[in-house]
This record gives C-alpha cells, structure tokens and sequence, in this order.
C-alpha cells in the first residue's frame, strides 16, 4: 500500500512539472488564455501531490505504531 502512495506522490509531482512547463511555454508564445489553464493545472496537482504526500506520511506513521504495538 505505502509503494502504491508513493507512485500516487511521484504521478501529481510529475503531472505538476508538465503544467508548469506548458504554462510557461503558453506564455512564450503568448497564449495567456491558455497559460492561466496550466497554471490552474498546476496549481491542482500542487495539492495533490501536498495531500497525497500527507496521507503517505500518515500511513508510515499508523503503519510504525502497529508494528510496536505488536
């Protein structure tokens, strides 16, 4: 489950690197219209990728205290 939550992690940061790069690009060639559409893009996958981390974090922890638990 926790290398599933990371692949997840890795997706959105990736996704996220995509959208950055293609509003930049928009920008370079002057498509503002479509820059603010991966900029809104990149913004989503930003907290995505801010949850899914969070969540991965707190499987570890549930995860380390079932195991001293045992």
């Amino acid at each position: 489950m926790n290398r599933t939550f990371r692949i997840l992690e890795i997706i959105w940061l990736l996704m996220g690197f995509v959208g950055i790069f293609m509003c930049i690009y928009s920008l370079i060639i002057k498509d503002n219209r479509g820059a603010i559409y991966f900029l809104v893009f990149f913004l989503v996958c930003g907290v995505m990728y801010y949850v899914r981390r969070r969540q991965r974090i707190k499987f570890d922890e549930a995860q380390k205290q079932k195991e001293q638990n045992k």
